[in-house]
């Protein structure tokens, strides 16, 4: 079973848009980054707006922007907006299931997986797009990276035009 990376790929785009500063970073521009399509950015984009965190702009220009400053932003928002259900499912099997095991083991499994994503929303909630931004600035500085902010480029072009 492959594991889930919406959530990761959606914090990879929201610190994407934070680095962008005042311009607007489209789904390209984070696709390429990504590595993935533009349609899956801007499926993502789509649920992030539709949470209030993200803003798009369409045409000519346009992209995307956060709505609120990242240190006002909590990885638990991040989660909640992608809106993927329970972290962990169990099957429930019957009460009329021939084992005994498979009867007992869902209920007793979905109380200790509930507490353990409780847990984990907590966790989110304490940590907010800023702190993994300034982490990941951190790494890149002891990777010898400068900042280049996603429309840096295109920032500049314009102002050697």
């Amino acid at each position: 079973m492959a594991a889930n990376t919406r959530f990761a790929v959606a914090i990879h785009a929201m610190g994407m848009l934070a680095f962008g500063d005042e311009l607007n970073v489209t789904s390209d521009d984070i696709a390429k980054s990504i590595r993935t399509n533009p349609v899956v950015v801007r499926r993502l984009l789509a649920q992030l707006t539709r949470w209030g965190l993200v803003a798009v702009k369409q045409g000519a220009g346009g992209g995307a922007r956060l709505t609120r400053p990242p240190a006002q932003i909590t990885l638990s928002d991040i989660y909640l907006a992608l809106g993927e259900g329970p972290l962990f499912q169990v099957p429930l099997l019957s009460e009329t299931h021939e084992c005994a095991v498979g009867r007992s083991v869902g209920p007793v499994l979905t109380g200790i997986l509930l507490r353990a994503e409780k847990g984990l929303l907590a966790e989110l909630q304490a940590v907010t797009l800023s702190d993994v931004i300034g982490k990941v600035m951190r790494r890149m500085k002891k990777q010898g990276c400068a900042r280049d902010a996603p429309g840096a480029a295109r920032a500049r072009k314009k102002n050697d035009d």
